[in-house]
């Protein structure tokens, strides 16, 4: 492996991502957050209110929540899966790159991508509501993109519908937490297998408000998207991209 030439696939990875997924992230981030926020600050009027006690703190943080989560989605779809489907990975391996090293160093820089998208997107957010931490947006965001990210590149390693996969992996692991969590039998002990999103509500209300956040939650979502990350390499270097 000639590691000058990973290095210099990283300027096309680096164009890549914010031509494919960063400008739309920016966009649908921004459109959802001025269709929520914008009719909200004008029905208050004169009773609009910058800081946390205002009724528009929790609506905020709910809206900078859900826009980390449906970038980190958008990110990673098809970070693998794409190169596979399409043929890609003929053109991209056709020279001595190790392919391990090269999806890891692609899911780095899309995390820079994510998190410098969300620094923007943070911006503006704060210049409406100053009380609202740009640092801390980051931190969670960097949280959630190795926790889902993790989990959505190994998905995009094993199967060729990583999308659809990833949604049930993350919505269904949060619906059955709730149904089945709170029941003392063999289902409640299954569903603690289960990716750690009920842990996000809290997170993200605590890290993006205040900047702390129960390191017990936080190592869980760590270690889970890192333990899935890892099991992708794995497959990536047992396995074939070829299908």
């Amino acid at each position: 492996m000639n590691r000058g030439r990973l290095g210099r696939y990283s300027l096309w990875q680096v164009r890549d991502f914010f031509v494919e997924r960063g400008i739309a992230i920016f966009i649908i981030g921004f459109l959802w957050g001025y269709v929520l926020i914008a009719p909200l600050r004008a029905a208050m009027g004169a009773n609009w209110s910058s800081d946390r006690v205002s009724p528009a703190w929790p609506v905020v943080l709910q809206i900078s929540s859900a826009v980390v989560s449906l970038s980190v989605f958008i990110a990673l779809n098809g970070i693998v899966s794409t190169d596979r489907k399409a043929g890609y990975y003929r053109f991209l391996f056709s020279k001595p790159v190790n392919v391990v090293l090269y999806y890891t160093q692609l899911f780095f820089i899309y995390m820079v991508g994510v998190i410098t998208v969300m620094l923007v997107l943070g911006s503006l957010l704060h210049s409406i509501m100053p009380a609202f931490s740009i640092l801390n947006f980051l931190l969670y965001t960097a949280l959630i993109y190795v926790a889902m990210g993790g989990i959505g590149f190994f998905l995009s390693v094993a199967t060729r519908y990583d999308w659809l996969s990833l949604a049930a992996v993350w919505l269904g692991a949060r619906i059955l937490r709730l149904l089945y969590g709170p029941k003392n039998d063999w289902r409640s002990k299954a569903v603690e297998l289960l990716p750690p999103v009920h842990k996000l509500d809290d997170v993200a209300n605590s890290l993006i408000a205040g900047g702390t956040a129960p390191m017990t939650d936080v190592l869980w979502l760590l270690g889970y998207g890192a333990l899935f990350f890892v099991l992708g390499l794995v497959l990536l270097r047992q396995g074939s991209l070829a299908d």
